[in-house]
């Protein structure tokens, strides 16, 4: 029977493997596939799809252990085999945390560009130009910051090493001398037997959260204004285009909203707060770590499934013939007089 080290490796390799090539073939059908009312959201597309290939490169270069024990949670790597040094080690799992801090905010992006372009206010003209470029450069901050908070407030101690000692050998068959991690203990044990609340594992939990509740409300609530437009969107529509398109659209949002929910804030929310109350989530930690692998496998497979342009072609490609169901048909000039952007 494989070992939990042997398992996790086997994930993030395939997890890698998926990321590169989905992504990739995402960009080239974005780049020849895309009907040109696209516009910038071509170019987002691409963005979020390189950074994913980047987030999957940094966690199999780092392979990750995430771990949660009692009152304390941690991101360890092995170092028994590491050949760039323990500070390189270091800072390279400090930017694979620093992944989910811009992650959630490309959600936001996402959720803000898919409102504008449904009610059709001119406001779409915030992603051109110079405002392009400070959307663009909006996740490089977060991640900077979640990436920077990590480092300076979770950077190990000896009494978070002690407190996690055994767990880790008992869980990895590592010893701590032989890793690198980031990590965190919520409550320290004084002298008189009372505990204390560590202020720096505070701090960063307050930062953190702080992110997280921002960034998902953001979603919840242009989440909530793109359904209510685009049902009524639906409704107001004139041609088979419209209507068409709008569905797509719909079924997109949805799905988009659930994969980060499911693979990101749910897993690394319960993965920061619960230890906070001594809630032992040991076993469950270990599967945060497959789950925070896969999400740059499975983030772009909506879009291949779900816009047509895109699910046509590659079925055009691997079976040799064009299915015309729910098809999105227009003229140039439809299009035009529709004003539609995906």
């Amino acid at each position: 029977m494989a070992t939990y080290e042997e398992l996790k490796n086997v994930v993030q390799w395939t997890s890698f493997v998926f990321s590169i090539c989905l992504n990739s073939l995402l960009i080239y059908l974005i780049l020849t596939k895309s009907p040109k009312k696209m516009g910038n959201y071509r170019y987002l597309m691409i963005y979020f799809s390189c950074f994913a290939m980047f987030f999957s490169t940094c966690d199999v270069i780092v392979g990750p252990f995430i771990h949660s024990f009692q009152k304390s949670f941690c991101v360890l790597a092995d170092r028994t085999n590491w050949l760039l040094g323990e500070t390189t080690q270091f800072a390279l799992i400090c930017v694979l945390c620093g992944c989910f801090g811009v992650t959630i905010t490309f959600f936001v992006i996402h959720f803000v560009f898919r409102y504008f372009a449904s009610e059709r206010q001119g406001r779409l003209a915030y992603f051109h130009g110079w405002y392009f470029v400070v959307w663009l450069t909006i996740p490089v901050f977060f991640g900077i910051i979640w990436g920077g908070t990590v480092a300076y407030f979770l950077s190990p101690t000896q009494e978070t090493t002690d407190y996690v000692r055994e767990s880790i050998m008992s869980n990895y068959n590592l010893s701590m001398e032989n890793v690198t991690y980031v990590g965190a203990l919520y409550w320290s044990q004084r002298g008189n037997g009372k505990e204390e609340i560590v202020m720096s594992t505070l701090i960063a939990t307050i930062v953190f959260t702080a992110m997280i509740t921002s960034s998902f409300s953001v979603v919840c609530y242009y989440g909530y204004l793109s359904y209510k437009r685009i049902t009524s969107l639906i409704d107001e529509g004139q041609s088979e285009f419209t209507r068409n398109l709008q569905i797509q659209l719909y079924k997109a949002l949805v799905v988009q909203a659930i994969i980060p929910i499911v693979l990101m804030y749910l897993p690394v929310g319960s993965y920061l707060v619960l230890p906070a109350f001594g809630i032992n989530i040991s076993p469950f930690s270990k599967l945060v770590t497959f789950l925070y692998a896969a999400y740059p496998a499975v983030d772009p497979l909506p879009l291949f499934l779900i816009i047509d342009h895109y699910r046509l072609a590659l079925t055009d490609y691997f079976y040799c013939f064009s299915s015309n169901k729910n098809r999105v048909n227009a003229s140039e000039a439809e299009i035009s007089r529709n004003q539609a952007t995906i």
